[in-house]
């Protein structure tokens, strides 16, 4: 694919993560990795409206200037997970509703399926809150992110990398459906079952074959 048609289809994508509900408000953004840049949605963008010609071009290694102040203002999280994750293709910075409500109530979201096991690791680790601008966030995002596919942000949302902009909307309805899972457990009994070690290490040599 082009740097073109990636822009387009990661807009698009956009577009349905707010249909779906789940990427609202400012603290919204969305990025792809282009070669040793990182393209990522401007400050106060309407993600349902975002089009492939208002991607700003960043610098993954740094030495951003002007740029800095037209790009969202989560910025130093998609570099920061840029950094720590040469796999990662995309980056989502999203809200899904029933995620936010799990790090309300301060709880990580776990593996309850093999589904979610296969793409998504063990677990999904809650990072208690920190500014949304700070570097100390993006720092902290950048240390857990290098060893999981996403972090839940306390109060604030869902920090979610994957090696394609696809597989990251894959995956955002996935750890979204699980978190709706995890409530009604709660709700239901007041605990939900999670995979367990024994389990997870019977699935693992076949999680790179899904």
């Amino acid at each position: 694919m082009t740097l073109e048609s990636r822009l387009v289809n990661l807009a698009a994508t956009a577009h349905k993560l707010v249909d779906l509900g789940l990427m609202r408000g400012l603290s919204a953004s969305v990025s792809l990795r282009w070669e040793d840049a990182c393209y990522l949605s401007p400050a106060g963008a309407r993600m349902d409206r975002l089009s492939a010609a208002d991607f700003i071009s960043l610098k993954i290694a740094g030495g951003n200037t002007w740029q800095l102040q037209r790009v969202s203002p989560g910025y130093a999280i998609h570099l920061a997970c840029y950094r720590a994750r040469p796999d990662a293709a995309t980056v989502l910075c999203l809200q899904p509703p029933h995620c936010v409500a799990l790090g309300c109530a301060g709880l990580p979201i776990r593996a309850i399926t093999p589904d979610f096991y296969f793409a998504l690791g063990a677990e999904i680790p809650l990072l208690p809150y920190l500014a949304l601008t700070t570097q100390a966030l993006a720092d902290e995002v950048g240390q857990l992110i290098a060893t999981h596919e996403a972090v839940l942000l306390q109060n604030q949302g869902l920090v979610l990398v994957a090696p394609s902009t696809d597989e990251a909307f894959a995956r955002s309805l996935l750890v979204e459906e699980a978190a709706r899972i995890m409530l009604l457990a709660y709700a239901a009994t007041g605990a939900c079952a999670t995979l367990t070690e024994a389990q997870i290490e019977e699935l693992e040599p076949f999680r790179g074959q899904r």
